[in-house]
C-alpha cells in the first residue's frame, strides 16, 4: 500500500476500529451486496475488489492485529475516536460528476475543489459518496484522461465547510481533486 489514505480498511467500509465480528459482517454483506460485479456491473469490480481486500484482512483475527498495530490503532489509540462515515451509501451524491454538476447537487470552485451540498439528514447521519469523474493522468505517451471514482467518507454530523478527499488516488494523477462539504 502506498499511503495512509490508500489502505485505511477501516474507512473503506466505514466502521469503527473496534467495530466487532458481528458488525464487521454486516456492513461486509451491505457492501458486497451493492458492489459485487455481478450487480452493480464490470465497471465496480475495482471498488469490490478494495472493499474484498479490506474484509478479508479485517475478518482475520491475526491480520486485523498485524493491520492495527501497523497503524498505530490499539486500545488507547486517538485514532479510534475519530467519527467514521456509516457504511451507508448517500446515494443522491453517488453519481457521474457532470450530473452531480448538471443538477446542482455540486459545483466548482476555486482550483480543484468541488462543493458537494449535503441535506440536513445526510450531514447528521454520514455515509459514502461514490462520484466518478475523468481526471488527467501521467502515461508514458503524455497526459491521457482516465475514468475515477472518488470515494468519500462523510462521517456523521458533519460540518459546513469540512473538506472531504478521496480515499484512494489513481497512480499518477496530475491533479488532486478535493470536496467541501455545503449544507442545503
Amino acid at each position: 500500500m502506498s499511503s495512509d489514505r490508500d489502505d485505511d480498511y477501516y474507512g473503506w467500509l466505514g466502521i469503527d476500529a473496534h467495530a466487532d465480528d458481528a458488525e464487521l459482517r454486516r456492513i461486509w454483506r451491505q457492501l458486497a451486496l451493492k458492489w459485487h460485479p455481478d450487480r452493480a456491473g464490470p465497471d465496480t469490480t475495482h471498488i469490490f475488489q478494495k472493499l474484498l481486500a479490506a474484509y478479508t484482512v479485517l475478518s482475520d483475527p491475526a491480520a486485523r492485529t498485524e493491520y492495527d498495530r501497523s497503524r498505530g490503532i490499539g486500545a488507547t489509540s486517538t485514532a479510534d475516536t475519530r467519527r467514521r462515515a456509516p457504511g451507508v451509501l448517500l446515494t443522491r451524491l453517488s453519481r457521474p460528476l457532470n450530473i452531480l454538476l448538471a443538477s446542482g447537487i455540486a459545483r466548482r470552485a476555486e482550483g480543484d475543489v468541488i462543493e458537494l451540498f449535503v441535506d440536513d439528514q445526510e450531514a447528521t447521519e454520514g455515509g459514502m459518496v461514490s462520484v466518478s469523474m475523468w481526471v488527467p493522468v501521467r502515461s508514458p505517451s503524455g497526459p491521457i484522461d482516465e475514468l475515477f471514482t472518488a470515494w468519500l467518507a462523510v462521517p456523521p454530523g458533519v460540518t459546513e465547510g469540512a473538506v472531504l478527499t478521496p480515499s484512494v488516488l489513481l497512480p499518477g494523477m496530475i491533479r488532486t481533486v478535493s470536496f467541501r462539504v455545503r449544507l442545503d
